[in-house]
This record gives C-alpha cells, structure tokens and sequence, in this order.
C-alpha cells in the first residue's frame, strides 16, 4: 500500500504547482489580449466585430461561429477538420496566413486576420486566458498583483460628461511617469492601426501638434467612424495616459 500511495501524493504535488503557472498564464494573456478587442469580442454576449466573436472558441470548429463572413478558406480549415485548441491557437496565432496554408496544403491559401503575435509566451498566455472563455458569465482573471489587469472603478456618468471632465495640465502632460505609461500603451495596441509600419490605409496619420489634450481623449475614449471606443478596455487614468505621450515631444507612432 505504500507504494501506491507515495505514487499519488507524488502526482498530486506536481498537479498542484502546475496550477499557479496556469492561472499566471491566463491572467498575462487577459493583458496581451487587449491588443485584441478592437477587432474581437469576449463575454457571455458577445458579438461579431471585423473577426469572429471569441467566447467558447477553444474547442470550436474553424470557421463556424454563427453569423461571421468568414473565407472560403477558413471555412474550408474547418471542413478538413480544424478545431480550436490551445496549441492549434497558439501555433495559428503567430502567422494566420502561413498557418493556413500550411493546414490545407495550399500555397494561395489566405485569411482576412493580418495580425501576427510572435512572442511565443504570449501566444500560449491568449491561449490559455481565452481557454476561460467558455460562454458562461466568467468571472474576470486575478492578478498577482494589484497593478496588473486591474480595472479602475469608472463613475457612474455618461460618456459626454465623463469626456467633458477631463483637465490637462502641463504638469500632468509632461510627468514622465504619464509619458512613458502612456507610450507602453501606444505600442502595445494603437500603432497597430497608427504606426508608421500601418499606413497607408489603416487610419488616419496623426498631427498631435494641432490636437487639444481634451480632443485626444474624446477619440479614444468614445472612438470615432471605424475606430472603436476604448473606454471598456482602458481606465481613464490610462487613457489619459495615452493623452500625455500622444503630446509629448517624443511621440512618435
């Protein structure tokens, strides 16, 4: 009976210090997915935006997700019988196109998603963070730290009041910590559409220098035409944040 036993605590205790790292995981990738929300929706209610909506994804069929257009060769993915895992996501996730062609055997096979995510640990962190995304009312995934993933608490008013509080002054503006928070948020999701490596065609270059504080603000928070709000991916402080790199002298998209 010893030995059995010995066996099974010894399985048990390697099961348990797996968990951490996999709750870690998730939690990373609910940051890395921001990148995300402007063209995918997550949550119970989810909705079709340019990309499919993403809650319940893993386990799901290619190409299957009810009223999404989406190609013949994606549709096609799913016919030969790709499902969505964590590692067929992971491995999609890195190059859709490449992946694709690489599934269906075909060289002029294509995808309408552009974006590529090379970091492989990021990969594995969306993965694993959209692998709690089941389609029930899933409660938000904790952070080790406060710091991380958190969401301020946003006051109950309306967006044209809470756009019309907002005061800029220089010392806020020029506050490095404001810059360089705000710069880390500009790489991670805005140059996507705004960067220089975007244009032409993605969105409009910018001309901060003829923008107001304010101006900014209004744009990313409520979103403008093609653009999307940002006011349920972003904090205001981290908006604002974004404000005060977008008018500092360093900006650059």
């Amino acid at each position: 009976m010893l030995r059995p036993l010995s066996i099974l605590s010894i399985f048990t205790a390697m099961t348990l210090a797996v968990l951490p790292a996999n709750a870690q995981d998730a939690a990373a990738g609910e940051k890395t997915f921001k990148k995300c929300v402007a063209c995918h929706d997550i949550g119970a209610d989810a909705k079709n935006k340019v990309g499919p909506a993403l809650t319940g994804v893993i386990g799901r069929a290619a190409g299957t997700f009810a009223g999404f257009r989406y190609g013949n060769d994606m549709v096609a993915a799913g016919e030969k019988g790709l499902i969505w895992t964590e590692q067929t996501l992971t491995e999609y996730l890195e190059d859709p196109k490449q992946f694709l062609r690489d599934y269906l055997d075909d060289s002029g096979a294509s995808t309408k998603m552009s974006f590529k995510l090379k970091n492989d640990a990021a990969r594995a962190d969306v993965a694993a963070f959209l692998a709690t995304q089941d389609g029930a009312a899933n409660a938000p995934v904790a952070s080790d730290t406060a710091s991380e993933g958190a969401k301020v608490e946003e006051p109950a008013m309306s967006v044209e009041e809470v756009v019309a509080a907002q005061e800029f002054s220089e010392a806020f503006l020029s506050g490095p910590a404001n810059v360089d928070a705000g710069k880390e948020i500009w790489f991670a999701q805005c140059t996507h559409c705004h960067g220089f490596k975007a244009y032409p065609g993605k969105a409009p270059k910018l001309k901060p220098a003829k923008y107001k504080p304010t101006f900014v603000f209004k744009r990313v928070y409520k979103g403008f035409k093609k653009m999307p709000a940002w006011k349920d991916t972003y904090s205001i402080d981290e908006i604002r944040q974004i404000v005060a790199y977008v008018k500092s002298p360093g900006f650059s998209p």
